[in-house]
């Protein structure tokens, strides 16, 4: 019993003395973790000063040294002259895309071209303008920019949109004084309606032209078939040959009408009258007279090579189908023209402008207000998600 006593005393009396042990190295660690959350509000404060420095930088650029930019808009619309109801063709049907809005995207295509740009740049000075040393830095165009930086920046300068339901184009121009910003849109609705009027026309004229060309062509044809047929005619000595023949038939047909009626008149008046009588005398010699150009008549249709006369109707027949041809496809061309004529009216575009540019009373570019809050927010951001990444690596660590 007492040795038992003795074993319980000196396992409580090892068991203190492991704690005393371990005491002093959990308050170390205590201390240690205590100090680290001490001073990691200290740290994560003076990295936040980043934040604060980079935005009073940006506070300091819009409020001492950005340049004000105006901006003006204009609306517009491509009209054609064609009915909004045949103006739909069966792809943009299918498409849901009209002939206005396909108009209105090669006029934002042209607008943003280089040709434009050099335009511009030859009537109102764009590179002179937006590389003045009177704007800022920042914001300015280079003093000697490469075409594609100018195009670049001509192109952020001047915006474009279209709606897609109405097909209306709204063209706004930033630029660093409202009577340059209100010029540019201006000079550029000018060119526009220029560049859309002489594709419409370009279109038209050249489909003119085309059944112009097709037209005199078949004039041309009508004539040499016309000149062909009359000299052919003159050279036979005769208008129709088949109707020169039937004539000469006709009055074959009719001598021996004449003579058949006269020779039936004598046989009755000589039943009752004297061979010698001064009538039947008169009406033998009527028979006679007949008979002999009833026998000249038919000695000329006898005297014609009959193969002859075939082949001068057949060529003239088929010298009067070519005749008769050539008239129907001159009559047809005309129409053609006619109905070209109004096709291309139909073609011809012009800009209907919905909204004019005006002079623009305040500045609304930079908004300064609205970037400086922005980029106060987006640094915010960066920098919790910055620190929460440390944080999470450092308590992984001291795991």
């Amino acid at each position: 019993m007492k040795q038992i006593l003795e074993k319980l005393r000196g396992a409580v009396k090892e068991r203190l003395e492991q704690r005393k042990e371990v005491a002093p190295v959990q308050q170390g660690r205590v201390l240690v973790a205590t100090q680290r959350d001490v001073r990691a509000p200290l740290l994560n404060f003076g990295n936040y000063r980043w934040v604060l420095f980079i935005t009073l930088l940006a506070a300091i650029y819009y409020g001492l040294i950005a340049s004000d930019r105006y901006v003006t808009e204009a609306q517009l619309y491509v009209k054609s002259t064609k009915n909004s109801s045949s103006s739909l063709s069966q792809l943009s049907l299918l498409t849901g895309a009209s002939d206005q809005a396909k108009d209105a995207l090669l006029l934002k295509s042209y607008i943003h071209s280089g040709d434009m740009l050099r335009y511009l740049d030859e009537q109102i000075g764009v590179k002179k303008h937006f590389s003045s040393n009177n704007w800022d830095i920042i914001a300015r165009l280079d003093s000697e920019p490469t075409d594609e930086d100018f195009l670049n920046y001509y192109r952020d300068k001047v915006k474009i949109s279209i709606d897609p339901e109405s097909a209306v184009m709204s063209i706004t121009g930033e630029a660093f004084t409202p009577e340059y910003s209100q010029t540019l849109v201006r000079v550029i609705l000018t060119e526009a309606e220029r560049f859309i009027n002489g594709v419409g026309q370009k279109i038209a004229t050249e489909e003119i032209s085309f059944v112009d060309g097709e037209l005199a062509r078949a004039k041309a044809k009508v004539d040499d078939a016309r000149n062909r047929m009359l000299a052919f005619q003159n050279e036979n000595g005769l208008l129709d040959p088949a109707a020169s023949g039937l004539a000469m038939q006709s009055v074959v047909n009719e001598l021996e009408k004449t003579l058949v009626n006269l020779q039936t008149e004598h046989k009755v008046l000589s039943s009752y009258l004297n061979s010698s009588a001064p009538r039947v005398v008169a009406l033998q010699s009527r028979i006679d007279s007949v008979t002999a150009q009833l026998a000249e008549e038919r000695a000329k249709i006898a005297a014609q090579d009959t193969q002859s006369i075939n082949e001068i109707n057949a060529r003239f027949q088929e010298l009067e189908q070519e005749y008769q041809f050539a008239s129907q496809l001159f009559q047809a061309t005309l129409e053609g023209f006619e109905q070209a004529r109004v096709e291309s009216y139909h073609k011809l575009k012009h800009l209907v402008v919905i909204q004019a540019p005006s002079l623009p009373d305040e500045a609304l570019e930079p908004r300064k207000i609205y970037n400086l809050a922005t980029l106060f927010v987006l640094l915010s951001l960066a920098y919790g998600i910055v620190t929460m990444i440390i944080a999470t690596i450092r308590e992984h660590r001291d795991v």
